[in-house]
């Protein structure tokens, strides 16, 4: 929307520049042409007297009378009208125009405006069919020229839109509070002075006597002038570092060298750590700088405070840097230099050296695969049968793939590689990508790569990977939801009753293990997955989400989502209910034990004694499906019942469900319902 604004924005203002032009010449036609007629009329006014160089003939008589006549009048002012214009367009006019539209546009081109070369041309030719215009209604051919040049100038700076590029850089970096305390204090003004509030302030703010009423942000250690003490710890398997003697003194910095010999292989992943005595951000660069804001580049990629601090390289050695920039001077040898910077703002005026080389013969080794962005073994969706792929490799190469484990040279597939030296990206890798193809469902599939380093040497001096990175992509079936919980009516004794969700999904990835979702459809039916929340407890085949609600109807949306993106959508609708009734006593009646039958399922317990005793504490009656509930027969014997439902109601205290009374002379028994 916001460029279709600009767009539009920007065509007005061109169509009113156009305007300007046109209206600009159409005046300049209409100034000529009254001219021309007001020179027409003049000539007219004079034709009544005969020059001395005429006689007064029949012929003159009689021609006299005839440009007397109005019709003939008439049209011969027309003619003079289009004569008129027919001059503004005069081969002068097209020359003077032309030339002016040369000059104009070579002057916009040097201007170095948007268009300028165009916008000048356009200028540059309302200036020179202005300068013939004056010229031929005799303004003088120096009046002419500088009215021309004023018009062309004015068109030019109300069309001349100055244009520059910039580059900028954005670096995705996690936001960091600024460095000091000054404005910890500040906190405290606030009605609620949280420990993110404070320590969003300043990386020197802290809170002191936490929880209790004296809580307050302060800046600690405001007077700490001392920078981050930066001690190295560990380097590369198979490599040593030792103070560099060529920095004095060396405890400002290490050289860095293989156990076998002197110089890195060149494209190494060289690895090192260092801590800082307290939590500092560094910064490392290849240039010396004199304070810590203009070094490049943040150590790792990560402008957190830490005290461990870790950093990866893979350097291009000097044959690959020659091979592409002959007249870049290389010798393999490296210094990098540190600047670590504390909550304070303080940092290592003196930088610390991290120096090395990198060897200078030919590189003999092969490229070596690092990784791929989609991790192998790794599902795809049910019926994708190709795969867009990025593989990582250590070094400028050209690499191929086949399904199956072939010779380099006999690979189908070409990847297509970022080859150059200067094209490594932030993980210190070279990209290569390429689409692979034939991808089955319900089964693995198996691709093979290799990689030939070195593109712009010769063939013979290239190294190439003699075995295979091997690779599998998982085919995938559909996933199925097998059943959603509730799809009835759900009953509570409260106004808010807990309900909870469940899914069962199936097949898929795994047996159906998957991620999913729910809606409450208070909107409807969702139309963007965005609208989906996850559940609580899923990632497994059984998912569960607690809801709170209230009596009503209900309608759920459910997403799953497995790791290969097969996705499956369903939902379900339910009643919700609160119930505070206690179970009702609907029938009782003897066969061969004293049954009563009540109106849900329910737990029922008597006493022989009275009404007054808890459900959990009295006798049990035996029951087949919660609502069916059976005692011995006894005759002439008091039954105090009392039953409570699953949601826990049950008689106010000290008052029963029914009272029965089996008697020997009915077989019957005696009912009391006790409410």
């Amino acid at each position: 929307m916001e460029k279709r604004k600009i767009g539009k924005k920007k065509f007005m203002r061109n169509l009113k520049c156009y305007f300007l032009i046109l209206n600009l010449v159409i005046s300049l036609i209409a100034f000529s042409s009254m001219v021309g007629l007001v020179s027409g009329a003049s000539d007219q006014e004079g034709g009544g007297e005969i020059s001395d160089g005429e006689s007064d003939t029949p012929d003159s008589r009689s021609k006299s009378k005839k440009n007397k006549n109005p019709k003939n009048k008439n049209k011969e002012d027309k003619k003079d009208l289009l004569g008129g214009i027919g001059d503004i367009f005069s081969s002068s006019m097209v020359q003077k125009a032309g030339l002016g539209a040369v000059v104009g546009g070579i002057a916009g081109g040097l201007g170095g405006g948007k268009k300028g070369a165009l916008w000048g041309g356009l200028a540059g030719a309302a200036g020179g069919a202005v300068w013939a215009l004056a010229e031929s209604y005799g303004l003088g051919s120096t009046t002419s020229l500088l009215l021309g040049i004023g018009v062309a100038a004015l068109i030019f700076i109300m069309t001349y839109k100055k244009e520059k590029k910039e580059i900028t850089e954005f670096h995705c970096l996690p936001w960091q509070a600024p460095v000091g305390g000054s404005d910890c204090e500040t906190c405290n003004e606030f009605e609620e002075c949280s420990e993110y509030t404070c320590k969003s302030l300043g990386q020197a703010c802290d809170l002191v006597n936490k929880g209790k009423p004296e809580q307050k942000c302060v800046w600690v250690n405001p007077n700490d002038v001392t920078s981050p003490r930066i001690e190295f710890k560990e380097v590369s398997k198979d490599h040593v570092f030792t103070p560099d003697k060529s920095v004095r003194p060396p405890a400002r910095g290490i050289a860095i060298k293989p156990t076998s010999k002197e110089c890195i292989r060149a494209f190494f992943p060289l690895e090192f750590t260092f801590t800082t005595n307290e939590p500092a951000q560094c910064k490392i660069d290849y240039n010396l700088t004199t304070n810590y804001e203009d070094m490049a580049f943040y150590l790792n990629g990560n402008s957190l405070f830490e005290y461990n601090h870790t950093e990866k390289l893979s350097l291009p050695g000097p044959d690959a840097l020659n091979r592409e920039n002959p007249e870049l001077k290389n010798d393999g040898e490296y210094r990098l230099l540190i600047r670590c910077q504390d909550a304070n703002g303080n940092f290592n005026q003196d930088a610390y050296f991290v120096s090395f080389c990198v060897e200078k013969g030919p590189d003999t080794t092969p490229p070596v695969i690092v990784n791929v962005n989609v991790p192998t073994d790794n599902p795809v969706q049910f019926n994708q049968s190709n795969l867009n792929l990025e593989v990582y490799v250590n070094e400028p190469t050209e690499c191929k793939w086949s399904r199956e484990d072939r010779s380099y040279d006999n690979m189908e597939e070409a990847m297509v590689c970022n080859n150059r030296v200067w094209q490594m990206n932030n993980q210190n890798v070279y990209t290569c990508k390429t689409t692979l193809t034939g991808i089955k469902d319900r089964t693995g599939n198996k691709y093979y790569f290799r990689c030939k380093d070195k593109p712009l040497a010769e063939e013979g001096d290239r190294n190439v990977n003699s075995q295979s990175y091997a690779y599998n992509i998982i085919g995938t079936q559909p996933l199925n939801i097998l059943s959603i919980e509730p799809n009835r009516t759900i009953k509570g004794a409260t106004d808010v009753i807990p309900v909870l969700l469940t899914i069962k999904t199936d097949n898929g990835f795994e047996n159906g293990e998957a991620l999913c979702y729910y809606n409450d459809g208070k909107n409807g039916k969702p139309s963007n997955d965005e609208d989906y929340i996850l559940f609580s407890e899923t990632k497994a085949n059984q998912h569960v989400q607690r809801q709170d609600l209230v009596d009503g109807n209900y309608v759920y949306y459910f997403k799953c989502l497995d790791l290969g993106g097969n996705a499956v959508y369903d939902s379900t609708s339910f009643k919700v209910e609160t119930d505070r009734l206690a179970p009702r006593v609907v029938r009782v009646y003897k066969e061969d034990n004293l049954k009563i039958i009540t109106d849900e399922k329910a737990e029922c317990t008597y006493s022989n004694k009275d009404c007054n005793f808890e459900v959990e504490s009295g006798i049990d009656m035996s029951s087949f499906d919660d609502k069916v509930h059976t005692a011995e027969w006894i005759l002439n014997k008091n039954f105090y019942v009392r039953c409570k439902d699953e949601y826990g109601n049950q008689p106010f205290p000290n008052t029963c469900s029914i009272i029965a009374r089996p008697s020997q002379t009915t077989e019957r028994a005696t009912l009391d319902f006790g409410f």
